[in-house]
């Protein structure tokens, strides 16, 4: 199993290369999976790219293989230990691509270094400063009040609520990346108090070949994406009818095929340059 040791960290990530050695300007893609998730969520885009591509999926701290610290659950913690992370891979530019909480810490890195960014890839993503309802707040006050497995049980319901009567798979996947989390989030004495940052103000600085992708049926983070589409310059957006949450994992031969179109531009683009 691949672990990395970052200066305050261990993380574990999954990596993928290509049988045929990629092109030297093929640059890796790296994916940051959502909320209580890990990076098994990536596994129709794992098989998928990495036939072309060096693909990189880690997980965050707290989240799967990855190490579970008492604290340091801010969004700027996760941005850092994206770059902590890159850099210890020797990864000097690449696309990144993140989903809900991913797509959070993503837009993060991407406002603070923009430069080893090649190309940006929103999935329902959320955004510090944007108020995604009082459901999150809820969660957070039950594991306080009823402890880590209240919380847990809850927040699968919400979760798993859009999957009841579809995609069986799907929902077996969610269930267990859910119940496999380590609940170390919840427990963070700071969760709540780290300072407030928001990047819908500066979003319009983001300059690099920016997609935003979401589901037609996700109503909480939806409007974000169009949020995001009209404030990030020259950005694309793609809403999949049909689809929920968790575009990639409903919709992964149409998501697969939406991202591809986008890298091959942006390469075409830069080699164009």
């Amino acid at each position: 199993m691949p672990f990395v040791q970052l200066p305050h960290l261990k993380v574990y990530y999954d990596e993928f290369v290509p049988v045929a050695s990629p092109e030297k300007t093929i640059l890796p893609l790296i994916f940051l999976h959502g909320f209580t998730l890990d990076h098994r969520m990536w596994g129709p885009q794992t098989a998928y790219f990495s036939k072309q591509f060096r693909v990189i999926v880690p997980d965050a701290r707290g989240h799967g293989l990855s190490e579970a610290p008492e604290t340091g659950y801010s969004r700027a913690d996760r941005v850092e230990d994206v770059k902590q992370l890159v850099d210890a891979l020797g990864i000097e530019r690449f696309h990144l691509i993140g989903l809900s909480m991913g797509g959070t810490t993503a837009i993060g890195f991407a406002l603070k270094y923009q430069e080893r960014l090649a190309s940006l890839t929103l999935v329902s993503p959320g955004a510090a400063g944007y108020d995604a309802g009082k459901k999150i707040a809820h969660i957070d006050q039950l594991a306080r009040e009823k402890g880590i497995e209240a919380a847990r049980r809850k927040w699968k319901e919400i979760a798993l609520s859009w999957y009841r009567q579809e995609k069986p798979e799907l929902r077996e996947l969610m269930a267990r990346m859910i119940d496999e989390h380590s609940g170390a989030i919840w427990r963070d004495r700071r969760r709540g108090r780290y300072p407030r940052e928001n990047d819908l103000e500066r979003v319009h600085n983001i300059t690099v070949p920016t997609l935003i992708v979401a589901g037609e049926a996700d109503r909480i983070f939806l409007p974000l994406a169009r949020l995001l589409h009209q404030r990030i310059t020259d950005s694309k957006l793609i809403v999949c009818n049909d689809v929920g949450h968790m575009v990639n994992l409903e919709a992964p031969e149409r998501f697969n095929r939406d991202l591809v179109s986008f890298l091959e531009a942006v390469a075409k683009a830069d080699f164009g340059a």
